[in-house]
C-alpha cells in the first residue's frame, strides 16, 4: 500500500506547483500586483479620499489573489478552468485599475505599470487557455506540415493537367526561362510585349523578373518608363 510520504509526493508532483513557469510568471506576478494595489490605496496621501472607489479596488484585487492561490491547488491536467478564473479576475482588477484613475485616485504613470503587468501575466495564462496549442517548432509537426504542402501542391497540378488534359510545359518552367524565351523571340520587347505572351504573370511580376536579369547582366534596358525596351546581353 502507499504510504502517506508517497501519496503526498505524487500529489506535489502532479500539482500546478511542479510548473515553475505557471508559479513565477503567473502566480507570483499576480501576487505582487494584488500586493501593490493595497499597498498604494493605503498610502496616507490616497487613504484620505478613500471611498466606495478604492473599496471596490481593494475588493477586486483580494478577489484576484484568492483565485490565484486556489489554483495552486490545480494539478497539471485540470488547471485549465483555474486558468480562466484567473484571466477574469485580472480582467475585472483592470476594470476598476481605470475606474479609480478615471476618479483621479491613481495617476496615469501607476495606471500604465499596473497595465503592463496585467497585460504579463494574462499572455502567459494563454498557454494554459489553449492546452491543445501544438509547438509549432515539433518536428513531427513541421514534417506534417510539408507532407500536407507537398500534397495540396501535387492537388493543383493534378488539376491543371485534369483541365488541360495534361500538365502544360509552361506550367512547369521557370518565369526567367519564360521571358528570355520571349526576348530570343522577339530581339526588342517592352512589358507589354511579354505579358501578351506569358499571361499568367502581372505586369509587376515581370517587371521585377526583368530588373532580375539586369542585375545578372543577361539583360539590357533601353529608354524610360513606359517606353523601355529589352534585349539581351
Amino acid at each position: 500500500m502507499e504510504s502517506k510520504e508517497t501519496s503526498l509526493e505524487t500529489h506535489v508532483l502532479e500539482s500546478i506547483l511542479s510548473d515553475t513557469e505557471y508559479y513565477k510568471h503567473i502566480f507570483k506576478k499576480t501576487e505582487k500586483i494584488a500586493c501593490a494595489v493595497f499597498y498604494i490605496m493605503r498610502s496616507g496621501k490616497v487613504t484620505a479620499h478613500k471611498d466606495v472607489v478604492i473599496n471596490d479596488l481593494e475588493t477586486s484585487a483580494r478577489s484576484l489573489l484568492d483565485i490565484s492561490l486556489s489554483s495552486l491547488q490545480s494539478t497539471t491536467q485540470d488547471i485549465e478552468n483555474g486558468a480562466i478564473n484567473l484571466k477574469y479576475a485580472l480582467i475585472a482588477l483592470e476594470s476598476k485599475l481605470r475606474v479609480t484613475h478615471a476618479a483621479r485616485l491613481l495617476n496615469p504613470e501607476l495606471l500604465g505599470v499596473f497595465l503592463h503587468e496585467i497585460d504579463s501575466v494574462q499572455r502567459f495564462l494563454r498557454k494554459y487557455l489553449e492546452p491543445r496549442t501544438v509547438n509549432p517548432l515539433s518536428q513531427t509537426e513541421v514534417v506534417q506540415t510539408a507532407q500536407h504542402s507537398r500534397r495540396v501542391l501535387r492537388a493543383k497540378i493534378e488539376s491543371v493537367g485534369m483541365k488541360g488534359g495534361v500538365v502544360s510545359s509552361e506550367t512547369m518552367r521557370s518565369r526567367r526561362d519564360r521571358v528570355l524565351d520571349v526576348l530570343k523571340d522577339k530581339g526588342d520587347a517592352t512589358i507589354k510585349d511579354i505579358i501578351e505572351v506569358i499571361t499568367d504573370c502581372s505586369e509587376k511580376t515581370i517587371q521585377r523578373e526583368l530588373i532580375t536579369l539586369i542585375k545578372d547582366n543577361v539583360v539590357q534596358r533601353e529608354g524610360e518608363r513606359r517606353w523601355s525596351k529589352y534585349r539581351l546581353v
